[in-house]
C-alpha cells in the first residue's frame, strides 16, 4: 500500500543496503528454516528502525527493491507490516500474542456519510457482537471509541505502529474503550462512496487462537474432531448480520457493507479492493436517482493514468449520446497489481453488473491532473481529454466528489 512520504532524517546508504540484502536472502530462500533465519533478522532491523521514529530508510529499502527485485519487494513489505501490527507483548510476568486490526466499513449515501467519536452504548454493542460471533473465547480485546475515516488514520510507518503499541497495551490490561481524542484527528473529505474503520486490538495467550474459526470445535465437521465448530464463512455471515444491526443507528441515510475484522493491513488492502466495485455500483445508483434515467441511458469512459508508472484508472459516466462527464471515479492500483494485471476487465465487468453497455476505452497514457482550484482529479471524455466532472444544472446537487 502506498504511504506518504515525509522526510525527517537523510537516508543512511548503509542501512537501505542491509535491510535490502535481507530481504532479497528470504525471497530466495529454499526453505522453512532458512525462511526463520532472513525473517527474523530482517524483523530485527525493521524494529530498530520503527524505533527512530522515521520511515525514511524503510522506503528507501522498498523504493530499491521495487526496481530490482519485486520478490524481494513483496517479501519486506510484509515484513514491515508483521512488525507494525502484531508482536509478542509482556505483561505482569504473562506472554501474549498481540494484533492490531480493522473492521472496514463500505459506505455511500447522498448526504453525509459519519466519522469520528462512537457513543459508549454502541461501542459497547459491537463489542458483545464481536466478541459473540468473531473472535474466540477468553480474548481480551479494546476498541478505539472513534469511527475512522480513510483521513484519519495514521500515516507512515512509525506512526502505525505507535498507535499498535498503544492499543496493544490496552487489550493486555483488559481495558474496553481506548480512547482517542478528535481534535487531534484530521479533517474527512466529503465524498458519496467512502469507506469507514474501526480499530482495536487482540491480546491472547501467546499460541492461543484469536479468531473463532482458529478454535478447534467441540462438535465433529467431516468426521475430524479438530475441525472448528463453525466454518469462516458461517462466521462472516453472522457478523455481517448482527454486526450490521449494530452500526444501523450510526449510519442512518446511508447504505453500507460490513466486512469482516482483520490484521490491520490486511483489512486496509480488502477495503481497497473492494471499494472499488463497491464505488462503482454506488455511483451508477446514485446517477439513475438523481438524473431520474435507467444505466441503459449512461456510458462509461475508461482511461489509465500515470505517474512514473501506472498508478490508475479513472472512468468517467457520461450521458450516452452527449460528452459531457457527469461524474468520475479512481479505479487505484491496489497491492502488486501492476500493467501486467487484467484491471481493465475487472472494470469492465463490474461495469456490466452495473447495467452499463456502453464503454469506451482509450488507449492514451495519461498523466495524473487535478483541477488546479480544487484538487479534484481530472477525468477523461470520450474524444480523449481530460476535464473536470460537472453535474447537470438541472439535477444540481450538493457538490461532491466520487472516490
Amino acid at each position: 500500500m502506498k504511504k506518504t512520504r515525509v522526510p525527517h532524517r537523510t537516508k543512511s546508504p548503509r542501512v537501505v543496503q542491509e535491510l535490502s540484502r535481507l530481504a532479497a536472502g528470504l525471497a530466495a530462500s529454499g526453505s522453512r528454516i532458512e525462511d526463520a533465519f532472513w525473517e527474523n533478522r530482517l524483523a530485527a532491523k525493521i524494529h530498530a528502525q520503527l524505533r527512530t521514529g522515521d520511515d525514511q530508510n524503510l522506503e528507501a529499502a522498498l523504493d530499491h527493491l521495487y526496481d530490482s527485485d519485486p520478490s524481494g519487494y513483496s517479501e519486506f513489505i510484509y515484513a514491515i507490516e508483521a512488525a507494525i501490527e502484531c508482536s509478542i507483548f509482556t505483561h505482569d510476568d504473562r506472554r501474549y500474542d498481540v494484533l492490531m486490526i480493522a473492521v472496514p466499513v463500505l459506505t455511500w449515501s447522498r448526504f453525509s456519510i459519519p466519522s469520528g467519536p462512537i457513543a459508549e452504548p454502541m461501542l459497547e454493542n459491537l463489542r458483545t457482537q464481536l466478541q459473540t460471533h468473531v473472535l474466540a473465547e477468553n480474548v481480551q480485546f479494546v476498541l478505539a471509541d472513534c469511527l475512522f475515516s480513510p483521513d484519519q488514520l495514521p500515516r507512515g510507518y512509525h506512526l502505525t505502529h505507535e498507535l499498535a503499541g498503544k492499543l496493544w497495551a490496552a487489550a493486555v490490561a483488559g481495558e474496553r474503550c481506548f480512547h482517542m481524542n478528535p481534535r487531534q484527528l484530521a479533517e474527512t473529505g466529503r465524498f458519496l462512496s467512502d469507506t469507514r474503520y474501526l480499530l482495536g486490538a487482540i491480546a491472547v495467550p501467546q499460541g492461543k487462537p484469536m479468531f473463532r474459526w482458529q478454535a478447534e470445535g467441540s462438535e465433529t465437521r467431516g468426521g475430524n474432531p479438530a475441525a472448528p465448530k463453525f466454518s469462516k464463512k458461517e462466521i462472516v455471515q453472522a457478523w455481517q448480520t448482527h454486526g450490521g444491526e449494530a452500526l444501523r443507528i450510526l449510519f442512518q441515510g446511508c447504505a453500507f457493507e460490513l466486512l469482516v475484522p482483520d490484521g490491520f493491513f490486511s483489512a486496509w488492502r480488502m477495503a481497497d479492493r473492494l471499494a472499488r466495485p463497491y464505488s462503482m455500483h454506488a455511483t451508477v445508483d446514485f446517477l439513475q436517482t438523481t438524473l431520474n434515467i435507467s444505466a441503459s441511458r449512461l456510458r462509461a469512459v475508461v482511461a489509465p493514468f500515470y505517474d512514473q508508472w501506472l498508478e490508475e484508472y479513472r472512468i468517467s459516466f457520461t450521458l450516452k449520446e452527449r460528452d459531457d462527464v457527469l461524474y468520475g471515479i479512481v479505479w487505484a492500483l491496489v497491492g502488486d497489481e501492476d500493467e501486467n494485471s487484467d484491471i481493465v476487465g475487472q472494470i469492465e465487468t463490474t461495469l456490466r453488473e452495473c447495467g452499463i453497455a456502453h464503454t469506451t476505452l482509450l488507449q492514451n497514457r495519461f498523466l495524473l491532473e487535478y483541477c488546479e482550484e480544487c484538487g479534484a482529479p481530472l477525468f477523461p471524455n470520450p474524444e480523449g481529454e481530460v476535464v473536470h466532472a460537472e453535474f447537470p444544472e438541472e439535477g444540481e446537487v450538493a457538490p461532491i466528489h466520487l472516490h
